[in-house]
């Protein structure tokens, strides 16, 4: 692979280059520094030997780039050739592109193994979209100064295809967000056509201000070494309908809900979340401090510490989209990836830097400028909920905004219940929501698949979204009421509506708690197989939700949502007072503490795990314990402790082999050893289980079923590495399928090993909350399913249909059909 050397008169400069770059290709390239001179009082400067030594470092066959910022570098770089072996020389190519930009294009043409002609190609005209994007702004400038910027046509002789968006809502943030990975993933240069305009196709802002509509051509052009194979890629992923189901949604007002008489004054809006309210208003307006522009002394300094903060918010935003996978699922939670790629977006970034370093001004000035230029960008466009996309851009650019200024969000905590009123509600913002303490939600924007919307249906929180600007003026503690249902608010209800309005959200209630009752009932055949159905948690606070659908015990506790998002790992204490407090709440029914799984796509902030070229094939889950047994010992300290008195049991995820269960046991043996010297109780029959998410241990069931007492199978990763499909790459994704007859088979396998050794098997995948797969997994003879909470009535309900004796005739059946598909259509057909 082509390395990379980069040559600056400073050493800030070019690690910050550095750290783009290897941003951009996750390590995958080799790229060393010769920045800066060993003289204290005057440290900037180039030397020869030092370029020399960088080369010599990351010297590779296939060729090395040099990258130069000033004169006297060129100089210093021309000499270190010089210096170097005849032999090598020849590999060692001076590159005259432009520092930040040509490194950036190199390091992502090198990552995708182009030859080193092809690298200095890339980085020679990595001005290309600046130029393109700046030439309407300089349209009327002298045509000498303008005549060499790339005009917003289709090269006939590039590879190029015509796409008819098919999605209700047109390239919006998620399926943007889909486009652009993809894109990524290639080294080809990439422009996306809509008429008369072009965008970078690698850069989720210029592809989503398009403004392409259902029903819109585009033209995507690609010139490369693997331009065939993106533009195949993009062709499958707007085939697939960019990973979005074709159902009409409605979309958000463009501007101001008139207020409209009837029954009384109410504000009409968007139904998102069915229900009825009654209760006092409160107002949520956070606003972030007014942003102050400084002059700095040191702008590169000050390009890093935006760097940072970046990268902060990026993790935040992983941490949510994990969270809402675990309690709304994959699909919702795709916003999040939008989200995450408006804060990597080169020409969002770019901007900033530049204007830290022409401006000398401070990050959050230059920050806060970028995203609102952006966000105005939105705004602009003709589609409604496209220019509603202008508070996604906001909300990632302010999560920096409060890392520069080192700010919290507001409390979310109320002393009586409420119905909260906002201009939207945020990822983060819904995620802190209890339901217990939040009757309904009103919104001034949004749409039914806005965040407000989807997790409110999730957490079962009554909300009607896009009521529009009037929502601001109903004041607090006011008395209102909400129909999520109808998608009306009424600001000011006399007696009457209010009487009508407590009697139905009475009604609405009963046939609430009436599916509540039935959800709670026990799962059993009609021929008296008892199933047992628990939920998935990421913490304490999701187990009166799990309760309320019918959880009869946690069949998975995510732990690493305790240890992520945080500058330290949780105390023992702290650990355990969280298991304590779920187990607590579940008053007697079963909960099993998966220990810590990260890596892969859940890295910790505290602990350096390295960047990996494929992180999930990796130092992962039970890997990275055994090699930090500082951050393993204290949480099976803590899962012991608070295993006293609690129904607690435990399980190690990743493991493939029985070294690694054994050396996790006795890992927990010694834990146990430590606390009876010290005197500390705990349960000395505490079940010991594993998650059977790697082929190797499905394979090798019968031997780990006699090491532990119970199997959890887990569907997502099983299916992943059964099918060596990632499931986050769009052109492999539909393979990893649980569905998958190799699948099912290791999971009958896996059951029957556990059955031979007479323990019991259960499963926390997707599939298991997957109703439809439900006869099947009663079929297979599995003892236990674990699924997100508001999967679990439906589950259930199928349970209570089936014969035992049918299911297990079914088995046999499906297992025999040669794809997914046909499964799927086999148990469609029931």
């Amino acid at each position: 692979m082509v390395s990379i050397v980069i040559v600056s008169h400073s050493i800030r400069l070019a690690e910050g280059v550095r750290e783009l770059a290897e941003q951009m290709v996750a390590g995958q390239v080799e790229l060393a520094l010769a920045a800066g001179i060993d003289d204290p009082d005057n440290p900037i400067g180039t030397d020869a030997v030092k370029v020399m030594e960088a080369i010599e470092s990351v010297y590779s066959e296939d060729g090395v780039l040099v990258l130069m910022d000033l004169g006297s570098a060129l100089l210093s770089a021309e000499l270190a050739l010089e210096l170097l072996p005849p032999e090598r020389q020849a590999q060692v190519y001076l590159c005259e592109a432009p520092l930040i930009e040509g490194a950036m294009a190199a390091a992502v043409q090198a990552a995708g193994g182009g030859t080193i002609q092809q690298v200095m190609s890339e980085a020679r005209g990595a001005l290309a979209a600046k130029q393109a994007q700046l030439s309407d702004a300089v349209a009327d400038t002298p045509t000498e100064l303008t005549e060499s910027a790339p005009q917003p046509t289709v090269d006939v002789e590039q590879p190029t295809t015509r796409l008819t968006v098919r999605n209700r809502l047109g390239l919006h943030a998620r399926p943007a967000a889909q486009f652009v990975r993809t894109a990524n993933r290639f080294t080809a240069d990439m422009m996306v056509t809509k008429g008369d305009r072009q965008a970078n196709a690698k850069s989720i802002n210029q592809v989503a201000t398009l403004g392409v509509r259902q029903g819109d051509e585009i033209i995507v052009s690609a010139s490369g070494p693997d331009a065939d194979a993106a533009l195949a890629a993009i062709t499958a992923l707007a085939d697939a309908n960019f990973g979005e189901a074709e159902e009409i949604v409605s979309e958000a007002p463009s501007g101001p809900t008139p207020v409209r008489a009837t029954e009384g004054d109410w504000l009409a809006g968007i139904a998102a979340s069915p229900g009825v309210a009654v209760g006092p208003v409160f107002q949520y307006r956070p606003r972030l401090p007014d942003v102050v522009t400084v002059e700095v002394a040191d702008p590169v300094a000050e390009g890093q510490r935006l760097r940072r903060a970046l990268e902060e918010a990026r993790l935040e935003i992983e941490a949510l989209r994990r969270q809402a996978i675990s309690r709304v699922g994959a699909a919702e939670a795709a916003i999040f990836e939008a989200h995450a790629l408006f804060l990597q977006d080169p020409d969002l970034v770019d901007a900033a830097l530049a204007t830290i370093e022409r401006e000398r001004c401070n990050a959050e000035a230059a920050w806060n400028r970028a995203i609102e230029e952006t966000a105005a960008a939105y705004r602009q466009m003709e589609d409604g909920y496209m220019r509603a996309r202008a508070a996604d851009v906001l909300d990632a650019g302010r999560r920096v905004l409060r890392q520069l200024m080192d700010l919290t969000p507001p409390s979310l905590s109320f002393e009586q219940p409420v119905i909260v009123l906002a201009a939207d509600l945020t990822p983060s913002d819904t995620a802190r929501l209890d339901p217990t303490a939040v009757l309904g939600i009103g919104t001034e924007v949004g749409g039914p698949t806005a965040h407000s919307a989807i997790l409110a249906r999730a957490l079962g929180i009554p909300a009607v979204v896009g009521l529009g600007p009037a929502l601001e003026t109903i004041p607090a503690g006011q008395l209102i009421a909400l129909d999520g249902s109808a998608g009306r608010l009424w600001p000011a209800p006399d007696t009457e509506l209010l009487t009508v309005m407590e009697e139905k959200r009475a009604r609405w209630q009963e046939v609430q708690a009436a599916a509540k009752r039935t959800s709670r009932a026990a799962a059993v055949t009609q021929d008296g197989r008892s199933i047992e159905v628990a939920a998935n948690i990421g913490g304490p606070n999701d187990v009166p939700i799990a309760r309320e659908y019918g959880a009869e015990g946690v069949g998975l506790f995510r732990t690493e949502f305790l240890f992520l998002d945080r500058e330290t790992a949780p105390s023992e204490a702290e650990q355990v007072e969280a298991y304590r407090q779920a187990a607590a709440a579940m008053s007697g029914w079963p909960v099993i503490v998966r220990t810590l799984d990260v890596g892969g796509d859940k890295p910790l902030p505290y602990a350096d795990l390295g960047r990996e070229e494929n992180p999930f094939l990796g130092w992962r889950g039970i890997r990275f314990c055994l090699d930090r047994p500082e951050i393993f010992k204290p949480q099976l300290r803590a899962i012991l402790r608070a295993s006293h008195d609690q129904a607690l049991k435990l399980m190690f995820p990743m493991i493939g082999t029985l070294a690694e269960l054994r050396a996790a046991k006795r890992m927990l043996a010694e834990a146990r050893a430590e606390l009876d010297a010290e005197g500390v109780g705990y349960d000395r029959q505490l079940e010991v289980g594993i998650m059977v998410e790697v082929p190797a241990a499905a394979t090798v069931a019968d031997r780990l079923a006699s090491e532990v007492d119970f199997f959890s199978i887990g569907t997502n990763d099983l299916s992943q590495y059964v099918m060596a499909a990632d499931r986050g790459n769009a052109r492999v994704a539909p393979l990893a399928d649980a569905f998958q007859p190799a699948v099912l088979r290791l999971i009958q396998r896996t059951v029957e090993a556990a059955h031979a050794a007479d323990i019991w098997v259960g499963m926390c995948g997707e599939l298991a909350g997957n109703a439809l797969a439900t006869p099947l997994l009663v079929g297979l003879g599995l003892d236990e399913l674990s699924m997100n909470a508001p999967a679990i009535p439906a589950v259930k309900e199928r349970i209570r249909s089936l014969h035992l004796s049918e299911a297990r005739q079914l088995a046999p059946a499906v297992l025999d059909l040669d794809s997914a598909d046909a499964v799927v259509s086999y148990l469609e057909s029931l």
